[in-house]
């Protein structure tokens, strides 16, 4: 099925600066709180990178750490030693007291030592540990020793060896006991904190995401009831509802989840790469190596994923305003017996939609198998290099270990990442249509100096050469000019495409006109507030559409000013209190989204009601007996004469009938007035409106003989 692609079904574009300055102008109310989940942030991500380090720790400071770089000096040095080390800015630590020299570990053995001071080391020879004095950095291949009772050769020099026992192991390992404890410890602290701190970011940003959310279905429905009519007659009811629900919601995920985890991740990734740099250059940047093809791989799903989303979410646009057209009109369908038809027509959108649906999946699922396989092949590098230092002794095995973690740890918020990049495009070519319809400008606005309307107007109503159209230049009204008097009834008459109901269409400022004026009480109806005109100008139209809720509800239309009694009592008045009284709950009956459980006149009647209760000084009538039978006629008729007493009221009638006992009837032929006056003075002319009159004469006769000849 061919998808629409004009201007009117594609949004407008925007760069990705442009989608972030909007989106940050919703967040900006609640900084506040994005603020504290970032600090929230900060905490979890020091917390996740400092749990590896802690293992390095432990594995080249406690586990492997009796094998560690030591000094030694005699006890009556000690002191004197220590001062010079710390001129020097040399760290290290004791560690224990053996056979008259006290020990301690280095981190740095490359500085001038004072002369007193001697290297030593512990190493494993074939399953025994032995002390080496005057040697420190362990031996790389132990074929290439040769261990006597008190000495060992290495590279062809000899040192003193003395072979330690297990208790006297113990003494080297006492600080490696108690800083295992500690770290395990401040391990578990950093866990616990982290899963706390997780706990309550997850719950601020979910707040943070569902109110600015609401902030944008708000400033959406507020937006769509500034829109003048005419947007309405363009865009479909099902468009509109995907943008304000679907396209919302995807929103919502990139508030709530993306920015700030985004933010997280990015801070993970900076962090891991200072913490590999500071442990070893290298192994950082053989680990990296695959960076470049990640990168271009990312640049190009960029383009193709937010082309695949915007497309998806154009078809599911489309998707929902055929579904909400033909549930509408199913009753139309169904007479026509156009199920079969409408249904092949629904699956090759519905087909069009999952081509479109599974297109986006593809190329979503390509990303992160690919950064997983990046990150095996990044792995695999770090293992061969890093192993091969390890063996040479160039590098810890705790410093390789602590690479293989925070591989995993870059790799993973890159996956993270990749599931954003997907949230991220999806929500921008959401962003893109709210952001677009928000823009839309209302072509119908209040002048900056609009003014307001007395509480109450006489109701004089004044056309002056008034040209209208829908369509540039495909006029509607053609310089039409006429006046109604405070209080008068008016009806207007014509055939069909005449424009009778542009004109009232026109007076409260659904459509504007393109040349001539239109005044209430000597007023222009453009210098006036449109919601003060409208409170003035009350419309009966000739389908009455019923909201869900009670009788009650329809007719209130959430004034809460109006009370139970007082629609009660103004339907008492009119007479048509009995329509609703013998409803199932009388006014508190449920109606449907249409009104199922209400007949056409018990509609009519309800939107009679809400004219009343409003208490317009000017009344409208589009063809609002047109589709009720004679008895429901009768009554609307007297229920019309009621409450356009002392009220200027416009009716625009196809029945003749509802008109003739109007002041003043207007004629209109394809847009201009041919005809003006009351109904005696148009039937002596014997002009257009009295062939209209026998017509409806003839085709009520002729209707009666069909009648007589069935009976």
């Amino acid at each position: 099925m061919t998808i629409p692609t004009n201007e009117e079904h594609r949004p407008k574009k925007y760069s990705d600066k442009q989608l972030l300055k909007h989106i940050l102008t919703f967040a900006k109310p609640y900084w506040k709180l994005f603020v504290f989940s970032l600090l929230l942030t900060t905490v979890i991500v020091i917390a996740s990178l400092a749990q590896p380090y802690i293992i390095k720790v432990a594995i080249d400071s406690h586990i492997n750490g009796i094998y560690a770089p030591m000094i030694f000096v005699d006890h009556s040095e000690k002191e004197h030693v220590l001062e010079v080390l710390d001129e020097q800015g040399v760290k290290g630590k004791e560690i224990t007291t053996f056979e008259e020299h006290t020990y301690f570990r280095m981190s740095e053995t490359d500085h001038e030592l004072p002369a007193t001071v001697q290297k030593a080391s512990i190493v494993s020879i074939e399953g025994s540990h032995y002390l080496i004095h005057g040697w420190d950095t362990g031996i790389k291949n132990q074929n290439d020793v040769q261990l006597s009772n008190d000495t060992i050769a290495i590279d062809g020099m000899d040192y003193p060896i003395i072979s330690l026992q297990d208790d006297e192991q113990a003494l080297f390992r006492s600080h490696d006991y108690s800083g295992m404890i500690w770290l395990g410890v401040l391990y578990f602290i950093l866990i616990i904190t982290s899963s706390v701190t997780t706990y309550f970011q997850n719950n601020t940003l979910q707040f943070t995401g569902q109110s600015v959310i609401y902030d944008i279905r708000e400033s959406m429905m507020k937006h769509f009831s500034r829109l003048q009519v005419s947007f309405y007659d363009k865009n479909p009811i099902g468009r509109l509802v995907t943008r304000i629900t679907h396209d919302v919601e995807a929103l919502n995920q990139l508030y709530s989840q993306v920015i700030v985890n985004l933010i997280r991740e990015v801070l993970m990734l900076i962090g891991i790469v200072v913490i590999m740099l500071q442990m070893s250059v290298k192994l950082t940047l053989i680990s990296f190596t695959v960076i470049p093809l990640i990168a271009i791989l990312t640049l190009y799903l960029q383009k193709v994923l937010r082309k695949a989303q915007r497309y998806l979410r154009l078809v599911l646009s489309q998707l929902n305003a055929y579904l909400a057209e033909n549930l509408s009109g199913m009753k139309v369908i169904q007479i026509f017996a156009r199920e079969e038809k409408q249904l092949e027509q629904f699956n090759e959108l519905n087909q069009e939609h999952y081509r479109a649906g599974m297109r986006q999946t593809v190329l979503s699922s390509i990303f992160n198998p690919s950064i997983g396989f990046f990150g095996n092949i990044s792995m695999a590098l770090l293992i061969w290099y890093g192993g091969r230092n390890v063996i040479d002794g160039a590098l810890t095995f705790g410093v390789v270990y602590a690479f293989t973690h925070y591989v995993r740890q870059f790799f993973e918020p890159l996956r993270g990442l990749a599931d954003r990049f997907n949230q991220i495009q999806a929500a921008l070519a959401s962003a893109e249509r709210i952001f677009d319809t928000l823009e839309t400008k209302p072509s119908i606005v209040n002048k900056p100096d609009a003014s307001k309307l007395p509480n109450k107007v006489n109701g004089k109503i004044e056309f002056k050469n008034v040209w209208f159209a829908y369509q540039e230049k495909d006029w509607v009204l053609k310089d039409v000019s006429f006046s109604i008097s405070p209080g008068e009834t008016v009806g207007i008459v014509g055939a069909t495409g005449a424009g009778k109901s542009s004109i009232i269409q026109l007076i409260n400022r659904f459509y504007d006109i393109q040349q001539g004026s239109i005044h209430l009480d000597g007023v222009s109806i453009k210098d006036v507030e449109i919601s003060d005109l409208r409170k003035h100008v009350g419309i009966i139209q000739q389908d009455s559409f019923v909201f869900s809720g009670t009788v009650f509800d329809n007719i209130r239309l959430n004034n809460r000013d109006i009370s139970d009694e007082d629609i009660i009592r103004a339907a008492s008045s009119v007479g048509i209190d009995p329509f609703f009284s013998h409803l199932p709950n009388q006014y508190e009956t449920l109606l449907g989204e249409q009104g199922t459980v209400l007949s056409t006149g018990q509609r009519q009647l309800l939107s009679f009601l809400r004219a009343m209760i409003a208490n317009p000084d000017v009344l409208i009538l589009d063809e609002a007996t047109a589709n009720i039978d004679t008895e429901t006629e009768i009554v609307v008729q007297d229920t019309l004469k009621k409450i356009s007493k002392n009220r200027t009221t416009i009716i625009i009638a196809h029945r003749l009938s509802t008109i003739q006992h109007a002041d003043n009837i207007i004629v209109l032929d394809k847009g201009k007035i041919i005809e003006m006056g009351d109904h005696a003075s148009l039937l002596q002319q014997k002009g257009a409106y009295y062939r209209l009159c026998m017509n409806q004469n003839e085709q009520k006769m002729a209707k009666k003989q069909k009648k007589r000849l069935y009976q």
